[in-house]
């Protein structure tokens, strides 16, 4: 069987239930907003958007967690089969055969004998079957796996993403590595790169526990989870003395490690320039839906890419004038031609805070899919150069560079709702594109998917997936003005 072994697991919930337990002794409710070395154990149940995996309610049955036959036969597909002589229950499950008998704690699987550490009890006509079952079923990739919860009150199948596993933090000198133990390490992604919300986002679910205490010396000053609509993702408060970073995946090992160091290095990335400090003032919006008239962009089996940026345009400016007290301008409200830079000239007569070009992006005989959200450099004008000593002065065409630690700010934010939303992957990439020139404020171009991945197309050449991708970037945009990093 893929992922953790079953001995591993069991130990997993066990100690992931005892943090819990400590939590709750010591009267200290969880809280995901505290920003402190202390940070909230948590299951995978404050994750997600919707109803998440399978799953199933352990009872307690004589002060043994036990599971009911129907609901582990549910859960791992299996067909019952009950023999009144003997009082036995038999599942079968692909080419597996398992046995519980009342009042019995010897479980026959297979060919093997397995000894429970209780009993198994009947309970209103349904078989109850104690918890670590769990732990002993056939080890076979192509049975379901089950997982309990860190409360050890649910069992969960789990699915195909896999399970991240509680996360290990170790400090040696002046390195920090965050381990996960996670089942697919290829799919972990950055969602966010700054210091004081540095977020990762997982294919999987999350089955562990956070540490409620971190290592003297340790790189980051707090951990706790953060809702996505699938998978789960971890935001950590980087401490200001770590110099960059490194994602190391080990797909043998099952695990990923998030390495920060107080030393700069070519091996590390940076952090995203730190913003200054407050609400940011956004009063108007200039959305520019690419393309347009004879200029079709992209085009995949008769969807264009002109007439989705402009659909797009229409609902995200009805999602923002939804959460923002904000003007929402239209470099083009139908289909037109407009140049670029007339498009710049709209965006600047409008005197916008915000500038949002739309695109959808196209790689033929690519596997490619996703998004990819562009940025001005931050190598001109910054928090602190803004308010500096002497004038710079730049060409008509690059006046963008200097919004660009904001711009990035816009981008890092609509980026990570993209993520966070299981809109992705997304990519950021600093880089003055041809759309944000001239445009005298942060701007961001915004490939919002790519058309050539079927999955993408498919979902965007619906109203419902334009809804949802407009109040996504919304959100990104709303979280953007409240000034959070």
């Amino acid at each position: 069987m893929s992922g953790f072994p079953r001995t591993a697991r069991a130990a997993l919930a066990i100690v992931a239930a005892a943090v819990l337990a400590a939590v709750v002794a010591r009267g200290q409710a969880p809280d995901s907003s505290r920003l402190s070395r202390e940070s909230r154990a948590s299951d995978w149940r404050t994750l997600v958007g919707g109803p998440g995996p399978e799953n199933a309610p352990l009872r307690d049955v004589g002060g043994v967690p036990s599971i009911g036959a129907n609901d582990l036969a549910r859960l791992i597909d299996a067909t019952k089969f009950w023999h009144g002589g003997p009082r036995k229950l038999v599942l079968r499950v692909t080419r597996h055969r398992i046995q519980f008998t009342i009042d019995n704690p010897f479980v026959l699987v297979d060919e093997r004998t397995v000894l429970l550490a209780h009993p198994v009890r009947s309970v209103g006509g349904e078989l109850q079957i104690p918890a670590e079952i769990v732990s002993r079923l056939p080890d076979d990739p192509q049975l379901p796996r089950l997982v309990i919860d860190s409360e050890g009150s649910r069992v969960y199948r789990v699915p195909a993403s896999g399970i991240v596993g509680s996360p290990r933090v170790n400090v040696e000198g002046g390195v920090t590595r965050i381990v996960f133990p996670v089942d697919r390490p290829d799919e972990v992604v950055v969602a966010t790169r700054s210091r004081p919300y540095f977020r990762i986002r997982f294919s999987g679910f999350f089955a562990g526990a956070i540490p409620r205490q971190l290592p003297p010396g340790a790189l980051v000053d707090s951990m706790h989870t953060v809702r996505t609509a699938s998978g789960s993702a971890f935001e950590l408060r980087v401490a200001r003395g770590a110099a960059g970073f490194r994602l190391e995946s080990d797909p043998d090992r099952r695990r990923v490690t998030v390495v920060l160091r107080d030393q700069a290095g070519a091996d590390l990335e940076s952090f995203a320039p730190d913003p200054p400090p407050g609400r940011r003032m956004v009063r108007a919006i200039v959305l520019d839906p690419g393309h347009g008239g004879a200029d079709a962009g992209v085009v995949v089996e008769g969807v264009k890419e002109k007439d989705l940026t402009l659909a797009l345009a229409h609902q995200l400016q009805h999602e923002l004038q939804q959460r923002l007290r904000v003007r929402v301008v239209l470099t083009r409200t139908d289909d037109q031609a407009v140049s670029a830079a007339e498009r710049a000239e709209r965006a600047n007569r409008a005197r916008a805070d915000l500038v949002i070009s739309l695109h959808m992006d196209g790689f033929p005989g690519s596997r490619a899919r996703g998004g990819t959200v562009y940025c001005a450099p931050a190598t001109v004008g910054s928090a602190e150069g803004e308010a500096g000593e002497g004038i710079v002065l730049l060409p008509w065409r690059d006046v963008a560079l200097r919004h660009a630690v904001l711009a990035r700010e816009a981008a890092e934010h609509v980026a990570s709702a993209l993520e966070l939303r299981s809109l992705g992957p997304t990519r950021l990439r600093e880089f003055l594109v041809m759309p944000l020139l001239g445009v005298d404020a942060p701007g961001i171009m915004l490939e919002c998917a790519t058309l050539t991945a079927e999955a993408d197309r498919k979902r965007l050449s619906n109203p419902e997936g334009i809804r949802v991708l407009a109040a996504t970037i919304a959100e990104g945009v709303a979280a953007f003005e409240r000034g959070e990093p």
